[in-house]
C-alpha cells in the first residue's frame, strides 16, 4: 500500500494519464472565500438561478456534502479550440465551451475512469465525483489546489493555457499531500472589466443579472431587457468577451480532446438558418451540446432578438 506522498504522486500521474490537462490537491475544510457566495445570494447577484441558493451549507462546507471528505482532488480540461468568432453580421456567436458536445458527459465519464484507478491503489479509498452539478463551489476549490486563480472575471485562470478549462472533482476521505494555493496574477490589469458590454463585472465580482451568459442561457421565458438586449454583439448562447480580451489567454494552447471541437457550424452559425430551425431540428443539431440547456424556445428568443437589433426596421 503506497504511503500519503507516494499515493499523491500516484494519483497526480494517473490523473494526468486519464486525460486531464490540470490536477490539484486541498484539504477538505471550509475555505476561506466559501463566505462570499452568502453575500453574493443577498445582493440577488444570482437573478433567476434560485437554484445556487439551495444547500447553503453544504456549498460553504464541503464536509456537509461528503461527511467522510478528507482531500479534494481538483482537475482541469481544456477545451480550447483554434475556431475563432465571426465578426461577420448575419453569424450569431457561441460560447466556444458549448461549440461541441456536452463536457458533462466526457469529464464523467473520465472521472469515473480515474477513480476506479485510484481505489485499485488503495482499496480503502472511498469518495464522491462531481462535475458542475452538486452543490459544491468548483472555482474556490480549483484555487485551494493550485490549479489557477479566480480572476476579475470571476473564471478559473491558470498561468501556462489560460482560462479556457472545465472543472470537476473528487473527493475522497483519505489524506493526501496539499498543494499551495493558486496566487493571483491579475495586478493591475482590469482588461475584462472594461471589455464587458453591459458593466457586468467589477474586480473579482459578477452581477450575473447583468450578464449575457446569464441572460442568454438562465434567464428563461422572458424577454432579454431592453437595456441588454441592444448590447448582444450577436451572442445567441453564452459570451467569451470577458475572456478573448484576457491576457493570459495568449497562452491557450489547443485541445486534445477531439469532441469539443465545434459541431457544424457552431463557430460561426448563420442566424437565418437558425431563424428558421423547428424544435425537432434544434435538438437534433444541439441535442448533445451545452446549447440543448437553454431550451427551444429561449434560444429562438436569442437568435430573433440579436436579428432583431441588426435589422431595427
Amino acid at each position: 500500500m503506497p504511503n500519503k506522498s507516494q499515493l499523491t504522486q500516484l494519483i497526480k500521474e494517473q490523473t494526468i494519464a486519464a486525460g486531464f490537462h490540470k490536477v490539484g490537491i486541498a484539504a477538505a475544510k471550509s475555505l476561506e472565500k466559501s463566505t462570499y457566495l452568502e453575500k453574493w445570494l443577498k445582493l440577488n447577484r444570482h437573478g433567476a438561478m434560485s437554484w445556487m441558493a439551495n444547500n447553503l451549507d453544504k456549498r460553504k462546507d464541503v464536509t456537509k456534502l461528503y461527511p467522510d471528505a478528507q482531500s479534494v482532488i481538483s482537475v482541469g480540461h481544456n477545451y480550447y479550440t483554434r475556431h475563432r468568432h465571426s465578426n461577420d453580421p448575419a453569424k450569431g456567436k457561441i460560447s466556444r465551451y458549448a461549440w461541441g458536445k456536452d463536457y458533462h458527459k466526457i469529464i464523467k465519464k473520465k472521472l469515473k475512469n480515474l477513480f476506479k484507478e485510484i481505489q485499485k491503489m488503495d482499496p480503502t479509498i472511498e469518495g464522491r465525483i462531481f462535475v458542475d452539478t452538486a452543490p459544491i463551489q468548483d472555482k474556490l476549490w480549483a484555487e485551494a489546489g493550485g490549479i489557477g486563480w479566480q480572476g476579475k472575471n470571476t473564471n478559473i485562470i491558470t498561468r501556462d493555457m489560460g482560462s479556457w478549462i472545465f472543472l470537476g472533482e473528487i473527493i475522497i476521505n483519505k489524506e493526501l499531500e496539499y498543494d499551495q494555493p493558486a496566487i493571483d496574477y491579475c495586478g493591475d490589469c482590469s482588461a475584462c472589466i472594461d471589455a464587458c458590454p453591459t458593466k457586468a463585472l467589477e474586480p473579482y465580482k459578477l452581477d450575473a443579472t447583468k450578464c449575457l451568459s446569464y441572460l442568454t442561457i438562465e434567464y428563461w421565458d422572458q424577454p432579454i431587457p431592453e437595456k441588454y438586449a441592444v448590447k448582444m454583439h450577436n451572442w445567441i448562447f453564452g459570451c467569451d468577451i470577458c475572456q478573448d480580451v484576457c491576457p493570459w489567454n495568449k497562452f491557450a494552447v489547443e485541445t486534445d480532446e477531439e469532441a469539443y471541437q465545434p459541431g457544424e457550424g457552431n463557430a460561426a452559425p448563420d442566424l437565418d438558418e437558425l431563424n428558421q430551425l423547428s424544435e425537432d431540428q434544434f435538438k437534433k443539431r444541439f441535442g448533445k451540446s451545452p446549447v440543448y440547456r437553454a431550451k427551444y424556445k429561449n434560444f429562438m428568443r436569442n437568435v430573433r432578438t440579436v436579428i432583431k437589433n441588426i435589422n431595427p426596421d
